[in-house]
């Protein structure tokens, strides 16, 4: 069961190649005690776990943060990962 868990681990962690198109939208919902929230981009929401930030300061997550990323497939549908937020110029 272990192993199955790490497997797909990785195939979600590789399944976002770098030529894939990177999205843009805002962070909706954001919750710090359980790590995951929601983007909002066009008319989509997707599902994110703090693990898919880069870097990992999920510090600076918060409502209405503008943010790039790139759809993969997850257990219950589309969801954002490696998640950057957009900094200010």
């Amino acid at each position: 069961m272990c192993i199955k868990r790490i497997k797909k681990w990785f195939q979600n962690l590789f399944s976002a190649a770098p030529s894939e198109t990177r999205h843009s939208g805002a962070i909706k919902f954001f919750d710090r005690k359980k790590r995951f929230g929601f983007i909002i981009a066009k008319d989509h929401e997707y599902f994110f776990h703090v693990a898919a930030t880069r870097p990992r300061d999920f510090k600076a997550l918060q409502d209405g943060v503008p943010v790039t990323f790139v759809v993969i497939k997850g257990k219950k549908g589309p969801q954002a990962d490696r998640i950057e937020i957009v900094k200010e110029k």
